[in-house]
């Protein structure tokens, strides 16, 4: 019978069921199924031999069934498969399906990526002001600093006395947990590699698992916002954190320059294509406050931000402006947050409101405006939330590109392939000549620069 290697205490059949099914590896993730919560439901008896579990992840079923095909008491096995085979192809690190939120995580109410998709952005400065900011506005809050190479939380976030690390230990039923470092002043969970008090010296397939295990295998307990301190690019630790949990939003962080501006436009629409719609745009470093009151625009006034947020129908823009005492708080490891008289707490502030308003509308899953395509009419059909529904020309639409679209002659049977959401604000439409656009609510139902947006009637002729 099937013993702990510790204490000879017999596992129980369920039991021995994780331990055998912790041999399939996720090779994108780099952990275990158990780990990134693609098992549930586990059902074992040893006296009649039956095994029954619940799989969220297709692909892993030949796997599984050969694991616990092993074990020497089972006759028989029922795989319960949640998603669909076709997830399992060539992208299946966009396509494969989202499975349900790790128990780690149950308690989480919502989770946000703060990125950029650049270095040098501040967007760590952004993360654990936005964090404290929040946490100030009475939330719980925890950081999750997600860039394993460069950890920046330890440094941000200081101590009275000597730098805490986390603590890791395995229950009774040999699943590990981390204890993340909890500041005392504030309450506020932290978990970094750099509490680990060793560099990280590993390669890609390593350090996505190590991030899996991070996020899956810390108790975060009960928390409002789980903030994530993203690691630059668009990379596997943004697709790990996407695949092995369920983000709520994203937080854009961008400086006016325009190699910065491309770049967080690429991690827009990755976030799209997960599923996670970007709620806010932080333009940071956007001016030097001079003491006469002016405005000096150290960067030149390129407003990237808000082009951004116009493009992708973002509707929260916070601009932050140099400001060295910022950059001392970060230093100094005493974070400002919304503290304070500054431009800075003020803006804060904003992006905290936004971020707790915009969460609350996905929760609520408020009544967006939905875009269909009729074949028989050859029109797109706009319905809004008040249930008022009207057509909408493809070629007209088109030509409203801010994209390639706008410039690229559309074939006169163009019609659209493929639309879906794209956060709060926005749909993303594939058309049948494969350029994409993103078309924001608002130019769709009031229209744009060039003017209202014509509608056409939908109303059927006698």
């Amino acid at each position: 019978s099937a013993a702990d290697a510790e204490g000879g205490k017999p596992l129980t059949a369920v039991q021995e069921v994780l331990a055998c099914l912790r041999e399939v590896k996720d090779p994108g993730l780099g952990a275990d199924i158990v780990a990134c919560g693609f098992v549930r439901d586990i059902k074992a008896d040893r006296i009649t031999g039956k095994i029954s579990l619940s799989l969220e992840v297709a692909s892993f079923e030949e796997r599984v069934q050969a694991e616990l095909a092993k074990i020497s008491w089972v006759k028989s096995t029922n795989v319960e498969v949640r998603s669909s085979k076709a997830a399992s192809g060539k992208q299946q690190g966009f396509n494969r399906p989202m499975p349900r939120m790790p128990p780690a995580l149950d308690k989480v109410k919502s989770i946000i990526a703060v990125s950029s998709c650049k270095g040098g952005v501040g967007k760590s400065t952004v993360s654990v002001n936005l964090a404290y900011a929040l946490r100030n506005k009475g939330a719980k809050v925890g950081i999750f600093d997600c860039d394993v190479y460069g950890p920046s939380l330890p440094v941000m976030v200081r101590f009275q006395e000597e730098t805490p690390q986390m603590e890791m230990y395995e229950d009774d039923q040999k699943q590990k947990h981390i204890k993340p470092v909890v500041h005392p002043e504030s309450g506020i969970k932290l978990l970094s590699f750099g509490y680990a008090g060793k560099a990280a010296v590993m390669r890609g397939s390593m350090v996505t698992g190590l991030i899996a295990q991070l996020m899956t295998q810390c108790e975060w307990g009960e928390l409002d916002y789980l903030v994530l301190d993203m690691p630059p690019g668009t990379g596997d630790i943004h697709l790990t954190l996407a695949q092995v949990c369920q983000i709520t939003a994203a937080v854009i962080v961008t400086t006016p320059q325009k190699l910065s501006v491309i770049d967080v436009e690429r991690g827009i629409s990755m976030f799209s294509q997960l599923e996670v719609p970007s709620v806010a745009v932080v333009q940071n470093m956007s001016y030097l406050a001079m003491p006469n009151g002016e405005r000096q625009y150290v960067f030149g006034r390129t407003e990237a931000g808000r082009a951004i947020a116009d493009t992708f129908g973002i509707e929260q823009v916070v601009e932050l402006p140099l400001e060295p005492a910022l950059a001392a708080a970060g230093d100094s490891g005493k974070p400002i947050g919304n503290s304070g008289d500054s431009v800075v707490a003020q803006e804060m502030d904003r992006l905290a409101d936004a971020v707790i308003a915009e969460v609350a509308k996905i929760h609520e899953n408020k009544k967006r405006p939905t875009l269909t395509w009729d074949s028989d009419r050859k029109v797109l059909r706009l319905r809004q939330g008040n249930g008022e529904e009207f057509g909408l020309d493809p070629q007209e639409l088109r030509l409203r590109d801010k994209g390639a679209g706008g410039v690229t002659p559309a074939p006169p049977d163009v019609y659209p392939a493929e639309i879906r959401d794209m956060g709060n604000y926005a749909v993303v439409i594939r058309w049948s000549d494969g350029v994409v656009q993103v078309a924001p609510h608002r130019q769709l139902i009031e229209g744009d620069e060039k003017g209202p947006m014509p509608r056409v009637s939908l109303v059927e002729s006698k």
